[in-house]
């Protein structure tokens, strides 16, 4: 515990990314007004596909999945997961575990690479133009990552992440409006290009910073960004408490949701299988347990992940039978 006290490092401001993301989300107004106004249908609702693929590589690929082993996936679901992620244009899986599991290791502390206590912005935005106060190796040793080191498809994907993105990524979704109903390649390269990137970016962000949005904390005093709280829920909350449930939602509900849906849509096609989650009877006992002193906090959510754990293997083997 005391490396979690231990002030992080200086941190400095990335310029290159920050004037990237300023040049990514002005050309992404601009590419949004040629969507109502120049580009085809076709071009719209491609984009609008690839945008939700892209966005389902990061919150049920990259956070569920591998941040939070909150289940087992297929060898065909994984490489699907990893490709659509590759397609978001957000870094590697790899990198984007090691972060986040840095932010929950050290949620709310000096090391936390998108602190909610500094509030919305920071979380959102600051966060990802600076420097993390923790260098990459010595994150590595902080957080536990054997279990990306020794997965294969993260591997490939983080040694040769620019070519795989450049195919998938870039080339081929670029050229398909090209190629196939002759779309402008201006309206292609800002639209299915730099409009893609600026929605994928912030879905990616969000995921570290939507606590402050649909969590109900009262963390979010430094910078009210109460316009966008519809509906309030203690889910985020939950999660940073839970994190390895799979119905988990990124943006505030439980049991509902896109990716939530299809991952509950895989599970039923047998591509998914071991998903950990609880019941409110687990639950319930583990508060008795907390609230009574037989147990601390740290033991009594180690056993309700384990509970979790024994439930998923359980309800597998009874399926096989």
């Amino acid at each position: 515990m005391a490396s979690d006290k231990k002030p992080g490092k200086k941190q400095e401001i990335k310029w290159g990314a920050v004037l990237w993301y300023i040049h990514l989300h002005f050309l992404g107004l601009y590419a949004l007004w040629l969507t109502l106004t120049s580009a085809k249908w076709m071009t719209v609702f491609f984009t609008l596909f690839i945008t939700m693929i892209g966005s389902l590589g990061v919150t049920a690929g990259a956070h569920r999945l591998w941040a939070h082993r909150s289940f087992e996936a297929s060898t065909m679901l994984r490489t699907f997961l990893i490709l659509a992620h590759t397609l978001a244009g957000v870094g590697s899986v790899y990198d984007w575990v090691l972060y986040h599991r840095l932010h929950h290791k050290f949620h709310g502390t000096d090391k936390d690479p998108y602190n909610h206590n500094k509030g919305f912005l920071y979380s959102h935005y600051v966060g990802n133009f600076q420097s993390p106060k923790v260098d990459y190796e010595e994150a590595k040793r902080e957080v536990d990552m054997r279990d990306m080191d020794n997965d294969s498809l993260v591997w490939v994907q983080y040694k040769f992440y620019w070519l795989i993105f450049g195919v998938f990524g870039l080339l081929l979704p670029l050229n398909a409006p090209l190629e196939y109903w002759d779309e402008s390649m201006a309206n292609v390269v800002l639209i299915t290009g730099i409009l893609r990137f600026a929605i994928t970016a912030n879905v990616s962000w969000l995921v570290n910073s939507a606590l402050l949005i649909w969590g109900d904390s009262g963390n979010n005093s430094k910078s009210s960004i109460s316009v966008f709280a519809i509906t309030k829920s203690n889910w985020p909350n939950y999660h940073y408490m839970v994190p390895w449930d799979w119905k988990t939602s990124e943006f505030g509900k439980y049991d509902e949701g896109c990716g939530t849906f299809f991952i509950k849509m895989w599970g039923e096609m047998g591509f998914a299988k071991k998903m950990r989650t609880t019941s409110a009877e687990d639950v319930g006992e583990f508060l008795h347990q907390v609230a009574t002193k037989k147990t601390t906090l740290e033991e009594g959510l180690r056993h309700l992940e384990e509970m979790a754990v024994y439930n998923a293997t359980k309800e597998l083997l009874e399926i096989k039978k």
